[in-house]
């Protein structure tokens, strides 16, 4: 009985001793760090999803204040409110995560053992198990965007089923409730397939499918959010964010905003001056998250409503970047897209159960901190020699699609917002290292070769 099971074909997957080391590995490793930590990590963003998350659980949406899309506070929902559940669930799905990153190098032709070494490799970060433990979306994140690009990478682009649509369409069209930024990317994966072995039959083909679970996603919350709040956005925050990007022209706006501009401007100019008197050692005030210390002088003029506000602030935004272009270009291409390629550690420092569990695993993070910025810089570099291979062949690799992907991601984030946008590259970097591997795939076979050789 037991051996029909494993032999079925959605079993399968167990009768690969590599993918047995990975849950096995992976349980272990989540099991040590809660050992020493095992905290729900909360951020400003968490008490949004958590809300969301009761209003699933009520089955009922009326009066929603549409501050959060719905895809990560289902998992929340999906564990009966319990922040704890959650977690263990992000646990879950961190290992199987694992298992698309080991499926999607035996895809792109790595052996088993290879594929095995990269995997563990980078499944080694600690920042991925506190990811896990922290109420944000971007682990769930993860899942969905690892299970696309293995779904992606078991020839797709040379696939033409309304199966195979449909199945990635569901997958970004969930990555889309999970954040409405996403929408952009079936466009993209629609626009490589149209490109790849190009001819005019493939404008229009069934992989248009993939667009439509997407835009039901992003339309059809737009509109439950339009009931609710009377203005058809993907989320409340809409206009705040796109604001973020004018902190520092904030002033420079039109005389219909100059209300908005000018409450900014104080309390940039304000946290500008605390960071110019703060000592070497303290840490500064975050410039991007200026508006939120404009946030209760502005409701105050906006009825204590708070999309009402952020509507305003979307006008303002647009009025005031297209009014001054040449700011708004600094401050995407310094700024918002130079966060992107920095690293984030959501964690509570002085929360370990274990005396100077954290002072080691600090240790640990500076080494593997180094490490990733060696990834995304050396990225940045490969980056154009992968561009230029393809203008010089007309081939288009998958390391091609995985580096227009990360690079749109960057530059549209950038466009978008400025704030936390080092948390827009996570999801992302375990690509990067697929880059990199595919970009040295002899010598990395090499390599491994050599380390089981004395492992």
């Amino acid at each position: 009985m037991f051996q029909r099971i494993i032999n079925h074909k959605y079993f399968s997957f167990i009768n690969d001793k590599n993918i047995r080391i990975l849950v096995v590995v992976g349980i272990i490793y989540r099991l040590a760090l809660s050992i020493l930590y095992f905290n729900v990590t909360q951020v400003p963003d968490s008490g949004d999803y958590t809300k969301l998350a009761h209003y699933l659980l009520n089955f009922d949406l009326s009066g929603y204040n549409g501050n959060r899309s719905p895809g990560y506070p289902m998992l929340i929902a999906l564990a009966f409110g319990s922040e704890k559940l959650a977690t263990l669930y992000s646990f879950g799905l961190g290992i199987i995560t694992s298992v698309f990153w080991y499926k999607t190098l035996k895809n792109l032709t790595f052996s088993s053992q290879t594929a095995l070494f990269i995997t563990l490799f980078f499944e080694g970060f600690i920042h991925i198990y506190f990811y896990e433990t922290s109420i944000v979306v971007e682990a769930t994140a993860l899942f969905f965007i690892s299970w696309l690009v293995y779904v992606l990478s078991d020839n797709y682009f040379e696939k033409y089923t309304l199966k195979t649509e449909l199945y990635v369409g569901f997958i970004v069209g969930y990555l889309v409730l999970i954040k409405p930024f996403y929408a952009f990317i079936p466009f993209l994966i629609y626009g490589y397939s149209v490109l790849y072995k190009f001819n005019f039959k493939k404008l229009i083909s069934i992989k248009l499918v993939i667009l439509i679970f997407p835009l039901m996603a992003y339309f059809g919350w737009s509109y439950v959010n339009k009931v609710n709040t009377g203005y058809f956005v993907s989320t409340s925050f809409f206009g705040l964010n796109i604001a973020q990007n004018c902190v520092y022209f904030a002033e420079k706006t039109e005389p219909d905003y100059q209300w908005i501009g000018d409450v900014y401007a104080k309390n940039r100019d304000k946290n500008l001056a605390i960071n110019d008197t703060l000592p070497a050692d303290a840490y500064p005030k975050n410039m991007a998250m200026t508006i939120w210390d404009s946030y209760e002088e502005l409701m105050v003029k906006t009825d204590q409503n708070f999309p009402k506000l952020s509507n305003e602030l979307s006008k303002y935004a647009v009025a005031t970047i297209r009014k001054n272009p040449k700011d708004y270009m600094e401050q995407v291409v310094t700024r918002s897209w130079f966060d992107f390629w920095k690293t984030s550690l959501y964690w509570e420092y002085l929360d370990f159960k274990v005396p100077y569990a954290n002072k080691f695993l600090i240790g640990i993070w500076y080494i593997e901190n180094v490490i990733l910025y060696i990834l995304k810089f050396g990225f940045l570099v490969l980056s154009p020699i992968i561009f230029f291979r393809f203008f010089k062949t007309r081939k288009m690799p998958f390391e091609l699609f995985l580096t227009a992907l990360i690079l749109a991601t960057s530059i549209l984030q950038a466009l978008a917002t400025y704030g936390e946008n080092d948390r827009f590259s996570y999801p992302f970097e375990f690509m990067m290292v697929i880059v990199w591997a595919l970009f040295f795939k002899d010598k990395v076979e090499k390599l491994q070769k050599y380390l089981s050789s004395y492992l």
